[in-house]
């Protein structure tokens, strides 16, 4: 069976780590892979040169009058490699809102009758308004995302990595091929684990991220406000683009200023991959507010190190059902509301929401914001990860200056998890295996090429945006 896999890039990442092993399960049931990027992968990358090639116009911001270019190029790069083209087209975050010409050239590729395996890592509908004004812009409204971004068709299936997700795109209409589709995970073999002393440290707590708004690294900060005297917390890389990398930037020179034992890309300082750093943590933490798969939650498991942090119920669900335990996580992480003030939440709250509705189109009620505030303040406090960086920062101030005491915030750093890491390692090993992932692709992908070419109809735009929007589990850093 010929593959061809699209995607934006191949930088480092985790749908990078998933196109990587993809392509390993893929070459090792006996299909041949080819995979279809907009720019020229970074040296790192571990997919053979000759499985890739370029096309440009498959790149972030590329203008929806592209989209018949876009087709025509993916098109010749498959008759390069192939002299024919793929049986199917397996693609990842297509309606994300990074290329407007790839959801017009999904659905020619669906009214042309194509087998097509559409993968979502995460939604524009849900905690990214940029992406989906643009979206709305690029693609003519609503109205024209409801002519092109969720085709459906015998022939066209749905991959979700969670069954939050798989239930979000069935509330809105979908009814044909909608698989749970879990990442494989692995940690490559090799390399040597970080040692103390070369981070100055007694004890490593490891946040194996890349450091971009929705990891909630204003949390990290806070932990490591609140460590021990021989602790330091280490964020393993640095994210590339330009807004990213300006907060990244703003978050060390915060921790600096205040001298807190936190080190930020540490990848970077010292050339080592991040396993390398998972290796050689003490415990590893996750502070993240917002994940498609959850990555984090599983590979610390694999390296033999527990893991803390910020638990994503949404996400964690399927893994407690696979039977990992996962009780050193907290679901808040609550400072007191005094500390803050009310008037400051509730303007933030209700800033963010206004923010929000106008990005999505939606008419703002008072009531979204009397929703959100229940899940942001409750009688144990605020929850500190539902903040934005300034109020965080004000939090953090006070406890470094000690007018906040550390006692104050609800719970205190988690201590446990080392009792579960061995029966952990082994669910993960076996229920997110790469065979295991390499049989789930084949099922789906000889499925859908089973299936009758037919018109595709479309997902209504504005249901799939009602059952992605969601007050109740409001964060500022998503908003």
């Amino acid at each position: 069976m010929r593959v061809a896999i699209l995607h934006f890039h191949l930088r480092p990442g985790g749908v990078t780590r998933v196109i990587e092993m993809a392509c390993e399960a893929l070459l090792q049931g006996g299909c041949e892979p080819l995979v279809i990027v907009g720019e020229t992968p970074p040296p790192q990358c571990r997919i053979p040169g000759e499985l890739i090639r370029v096309v440009p116009d498959l790149a972030y911001d590329v203008s929806s009058r592209r989209a018949g270019h876009l087709h025509t190029e993916v098109q010749a790069a498959m008759f390069r490699h192939w002299q024919g083209e793929a049986d199917i087209l397996h693609l990842h975050n297509h309606s994300l809102g990074k290329n407007f010409a790839l959801p017009l050239a999904v659905s020619r590729w669906a009214a042309e009758g194509r087998s097509v395996l559409l993968q979502i890592h995460d939604f524009a509908e849900n905690g990214r308004p940029g992406n989906y004004r643009r979206l709305l812009f690029e693609l003519g409204g609503p109205a024209g995302l409801s002519c092109c971004l969720y085709p459906v068709a015998p022939r066209v299936g749905y991959a979700a990595l969670n069954s939050a997700d798989r239930t979000r795109l069935q509330q809105a209409g979908l009814t044909s091929s909608c698989d749970l589709l879990p990442n494989p995970v692995a940690l490559p073999d090799g390399g040597r684990p970080v040692a103390k002393d070369e981070l100055g440290a007694g004890r490593l707590i490891v946040y194996p991220t890349r450091a971009i708004r929705r990891k909630n690294i204003g949390e990290a900060v806070l932990w490591a406000a609140l460590a021990a005297p021989d602790e330091k917390v280490v964020l393993t890389a640095a994210p590339q683009s330009l807004p990213d990398r300006q907060l990244h930037d703003e978050w060390k020179g915060f921790a600096e200023s205040l001298g807190l034992p936190v080190l930020f890309n540490a990848q970077g300082l010292l050339g080592r991959p991040t396993q390398d750093f998972l290796r050689g943590a003490d415990v590893c933490l996750t502070t993240s507010v917002a994940e498609g798969f959850g990555m984090a939650f599983l590979e610390p498991w694999l390296a033999g190190c527990p893991l803390i942090g910020r638990d994503l119920p949404a996400v964690t669900r399927d893994f407690r059902a696979a039977g990992l335990v996962l009780d050193s996580l907290y679901g808040r992480l609550d400072v007191p509301l005094d500390a803050i003030g009310r008037e400051a939440v509730t303007a933030l709250v209700e800033t963010k929401i206004r923010a929000t509705c106008e990005s999505y189109g939606v008419d703002f009620q008072k009531e979204f914001v009397q929703v959100a505030e229940k899940v942001v303040i409750r009688p144990s406090g605020v929850d500190f990860g539902r903040l934005d960086e300034t109020l965080q920062r004000k939090v953090i101030r006070g406890v470094a200056r000690g007018s906040l005491p550390s006692d104050g915030i609800s719970p205190g750093m988690p201590r446990g998890g080392s009792a579960c890491v061995g029966p952990n390692r082994k669910i993960v090993q076996e229920h997110f295996a790469l065979a295991r992932y390499g049989e789930r692709l084949g099922e789906i992908y000889r499925r859908l090429c089973s299936g009758e070419a037919a018109t595709p109809g479309y997902l209504e735009a504005g249901r799939v945006l009602q059952a992605a929007l969601d007050f109740e589990d409001f964060y500022a850093l998503r908003s």
